[in-house]
Formats: C-alpha cells, sequence, structure tokens
C-alpha cells in the first residue's frame, strides 16, 4: 500500500520552466519526483521504479502523450496500478475525451495552479491507494497471506513474458503437502488450518529476492515462480525448501513417509520446455507427479531426482 508523502511522481515534460514549476509546487509534499522529458526515457523510468502517478506533458518531442499514454495501459503490469494526469496549454473537450477514453485519470491545464495540482494529486493518489487495497484483497489468500490462484495466473504471465523478452530463464514449482489429507481426517481442519500456515511461512522463509513469487493456488497446493532461475537452481531451492520445512517439525503421524509434514515438489522451466504458459505448468505437474510415484518427500525436475 502506497502512503500518500512516499509517493512516487513521475514528471514528464520537455520544458525545463515547466518542470520547475510543477517541482517547485510539488516539493513540500515529501514526495519522490522523478524527471523524463520525452517517451524513451518514460519508459525506462517506469521499468526500473515502481511509480504511483504520472504527470504527462500532452505535446512530446519524440511523440504525443496520447500515444504514450496507450503504450502505458497497454502494459497488464500498469493496468490499474498508477495514475496518469495529463498536462496541457490547450482545452479541447475532444482530445480531454479522448485521453479519458485510453486510460488517462484526470487533465491539468497550463499555467499549472499549485492549489489545483496539489488537489487533484492527493485525489488520484487516494483513489489508487482504494484501488491498490482492494487488489490486494482479490490476490490474496486469506489463510496463508500467499497470492491466490488469480495472483499465480497474472504473475506467471507476466515473469514468462519478461523472461522471453530478456532471454532469462523463469522455473515454476508445483508443491503439495504429503498425505494432506489423512492430516486434515486424523488432526481436524482447524489443525489443518494451521499447517498450511506453517507451511505457506516455510515457503515465504526462503522466497528472498524479490523476483520469487510464491502462491496457493489449491487446498494442499502451491506454486513458486523463479525468474531468472534455470531448473537446476530452482532444485537447489526446493531442497532449501524442503529442509526449512522439516525443521519446523510439523508432527504427521498418518504420513506414509514420514512422521513429519513433508512436501513433494514438480519442477519445470523455460529452457527445457518453453515460455508457453499452459505448457509450463503441465510441465511442472508432470514432474510433481513423478515425484510422489517415486516416493513422496522429493523434488524432481526434468532432469534430475533429488530425494531424501
Amino acid at each position: 500500500m502506497i502512503n500518500k508523502n512516499s509517493a512516487k511522481i513521475l514528471i514528464v515534460d520537455d520544458d525545463p520552466t515547466q518542470i520547475q514549476v510543477v517541482i517547485s509546487h510539488l516539493q513540500h509534499f515529501d514526495y519522490e519526483l522523478f524527471i523524463a522529458k520525452n517517451s524513451a526515457d518514460t519508459c525506462k523510468v517506469l521499468a526500473k521504479q515502481h511509480i504511483d502517478l504520472v504527470l504527462l506533458d500532452i505535446n512530446l518531442p519524440d511523440g504525443n502523450g496520447i500515444d504514450l499514454c496507450r503504450e502505458i495501459r497497454s502494459n497488464h503490469e500498469f493496468s490499474d496500478n498508477l495514475s496518469i494526469v495529463f498536462m496541457t496549454s490547450h482545452h479541447s473537450n475532444e482530445q480531454e475525451a479522448k485521453g479519458l477514453s485510453i486510460g488517462a485519470n484526470d487533465y491539468i491545464y497550463k499555467p499549472v495552479n499549485a492549489d489545483v495540482l496539489a488537489a487533484r494529486i492527493n485525489v488520484q493518489l487516494q483513489q489508487l491507494r482504494k484501488t491498490k487495497l482492494l487488489s490486494h484483497y482479490a490476490n490474496v489468500d486469506a489463510l496463508t497471506e500467499l497470492g491466490n490462484r488469480r495472483a499465480f495466473d497474472n504473475q506467471l504471465q507476466l515473469e514468462l513474458k519478461r523472461g522471453e523478452r530478456e532471454g532469462v530463464p523463469v522455473s515454476l514449482l508445483t508443491l503439495d503437502i504429503d498425505f494432506f489429507k489423512a492430516y486434515n481426517d486424523n488432526y481436524g481442519h482447524p489443525q489443518g488450518d494451521t499447517c498450511l500456515r506453517d507451511v505457506a511461512a516455510a515457503i515465504k522463509s526462503e522466497c528472498r529476492r524479490p523476483s520469487d513469487f510464491a502462491f496457493r493456488v489449491g487446498g494442499e497446493e502451491f506454486s513458486i515462480i523463479l525468474y531468472n532461475t534455470p531448473a537446476s537452481g530452482a532444485l537447489l531451492f526446493a531442497e532449501k525448501l524442503r529442509a526449512a520445512l522439516i525443521d519446523r517439525a510439523i508432527p504427521h503421524e498418518y504420513s506414509e513417509v514420514s512422521n513429519l509434514v513433508t512436501m513433494s515438489i514438480g519442477i519445470s522451466d523455460t529452457l527445457s520446455g518453453s515460455y508457453n504458459i499452459v505448457e509450463l505448468i503441465a510441465s511442472a505437474d508432470d514432474m510433481l507427479y513423478k515425484a510422489k510415484q517415486s516416493g513422496r518427500n522429493n523434488a524432481m525436475s526434468n532432469d534430475w531426482l533429488a530425494a531424501i
């Protein structure tokens, strides 16, 4: 969630005087301000920073703000995670309607008034906080506080597109708690929920990079996306994760492989398969099936089985 006074605002304008005017109006609010003077620089800043609001001039030296707004909104990552406010010297109802129809949130007319600018930014940040809060609840599993299936589908699609674009591998781990039905049946569902939270905590403890994403995608099924990681690295990650779960020593006297809660893990990556989301999921699921067939409490990738 963003805090109003820690919001990141990108000012996009090629007029140095106009940039200084906007900065002078905003410098007392403790916003983190960024500057871009053209479309190309704007895209670079957005790729590196989690910008909350873009103040976008309509006329740019390498294009126009309308086209840039359309390009930003076409990127799924920015679909509802930032506000775009146009700045223009020319009042045109037709242009304003067009801008709003392709994803702009508001218009500010030059010369920019300090009070109007502050008020409009405040409104946009309040709305953005509400949107992000709703998005958080829509994408988080309430029990484990990991991402849910909806979040998994969206994030995997994003990471595969990014991996293909940057030419780096993406690994997918599919995890199942071994004999969880027997655990639930014998210990009861409240204790089963506690077990799921403990397993989720173990997973969180190993997802240490910003590019490690964990999800609960079913009852006792979890998924992890590891960006820029081949299957060999994912297998090492899986072994650390299995060890972290065993270290928690959750009793499971009804398991057929251990007296503690364990997990089986299937691994697939884009090097051994493709960047196709359906194929990658199917491959990881197949590896999980083989891990279970091989005795459970192990991790299996396309080319290597690691067992206790």
